[in-house]
């Protein structure tokens, strides 16, 4: 039986290796093939906080890592509201692992390419293994609903800011949807709201 420490040891070495074969596995023009993942792997907990964005944007692609532009200096915020911290607790991703666009412009993932994109998350979830997932925006819960497992289209239906129980199959975790925090939506009081309210009652004691 591995110890915790060992356990991490293997998350990050599979994850490294996961993080670096995805190109091989999406075939689209105009999507930008840098490589984009979390900074922090070493210093993760095991069964880490997995938060799932939309797609990479031209800042993420630039320094190489998740959430750096407004976007996520919001989610910054917003995790210093819960009681977990940034790089050991949560290991943030992207419904789409690469950045899509348009005359170099950042544009959203079509469904063809979120849909290539769920068959990723999936093995990306399996390695990880969350206790919690979180969801942030319409494009990752639109994503997650593609992944190839019986009941993702449940996640539709579960209501902004709450916290769902979801199986798998091979494991049962929980699923909590919320807004993203892109500058537009954030500068809404009645979301921002929303979500300082969800950040900050974040308990993964409450989640069994």
């Amino acid at each position: 039986m591995l110890l915790p420490q060992e356990k991490v040891r293997v998350l990050i070495s599979k994850l490294k290796q996961f993080y670096l074969s995805r190109k091989n596995y999406i075939d689209f023009e105009n999507v930008d093939f840098t490589d984009v993942f979390d900074p922090y792997l070493e210093q993760k907990v095991t069964n880490p906080i997995m938060i799932i964005g939309e797609a990479p944007g031209a800042n993420e692609v630039e320094q190489k890592q998740p959430f750096v532009g407004m976007a996520g200096k919001n989610l910054d915020y917003l995790i210093s509201l819960s009681k977990y911290e940034r790089e050991r607790d949560f290991l943030i991703t992207n419904t789409f692992p690469f950045r899509t666009y348009f005359e170099n412009r950042n544009r959203t993932p079509k469904a063809v390419e979120l849909k290539a994109g769920a068959k990723l998350l999936l093995e990306e979830i399996k390695i990880v293994q969350p206790r919690l997932i979180l969801l942030l925006g319409n494009s990752a819960i639109r994503g997650f609903s593609y992944l190839p497992i019986k009941n993702s289209k449940i996640v539709k239906d579960f209501e902004r800011g709450s916290i769902n129980r979801f199986d798998f199959g091979f494991f049962q975790t929980g699923i909590g949807v919320t807004f993203h925090p892109s500058p537009i939506s954030f500068n809404r009081k009645n979301i921002r709201d929303s979500l300082e309210k969800f950040f900050k009652e974040l308990d993964l004691t409450k989640i069994t």
